[in-house]
């Protein structure tokens, strides 16, 4: 009878052969393990044991250095150009053609952080009131100064010189 292997045993590639560059490829533009390995026809087993291995952890970790490098560059290059855009959008503002001036204030003002109105969320619902409830409401705005009496509905009677309370005589 054999012996069972004591301690534990791990899979470890050696070599990277094309099929493991392939998988490491995939594995570092962000495909799942399951994907990677129903795209190269192999074992999700291989497609484990091949990204859990030293020597491609290894590699991953500098390909995603430098993916990261890369990142700073093109960060700082952005940094970089943001003056000059910035002056390019004051002269489009200055522009004669509307339709320019309209398309660079709106990148403005989407950059200042005052986007358009993408989504306007309106709940609507129905409350039934007796006349007396919608007397009690109106009485109640009126008592805390929330309405304003148009002027058209109030009446001046004058005094008995022909003044009225509002200041202006009245006959003809």
């Amino acid at each position: 009878m054999g012996r069972l292997p004591t301690g534990n045993r791990q899979y470890q590639i050696e070599h990277v052969w094309n099929v493991h560059h392939e998988i490491t490829r995939l594995a570092l533009i962000g495909m799942k393990s399951v994907d990677i390995a129903h795209t190269l026809n192999i074992s999700p087993v291989t497609v484990s044991y091949t990204l859990n291995s030293t020597i491609v952890r290894r590699q991953l970790d500098i390909m995603r250095a430098a993916r990261d490098v890369d990142a700073l560059e093109v960060s700082r290059n952005i940094k970089n150009l943001a003056p000059r855009a910035v002056k390019v959008l004051e002269e489009l503002m200055e522009c004669e053609l509307p339709n320019i001036k309209l398309s660079s204030a709106k990148d403005v003002l989407d950059r200042a952080g005052f986007p358009a109105v993408k989504e306007v969320n309106i709940n609507t619902g129905r409350t039934y009131l007796t006349k007396d409830e919608i007397e009690d409401i109106k009485a109640r705005a009126r008592h805390i100064g929330l309405t304003v009496v148009p002027t058209e509905s109030i009446i001046d009677v004058g005094d008995e010189h022909g003044q009225s309370e509002l200041g202006n005589s009245q006959g003809g």
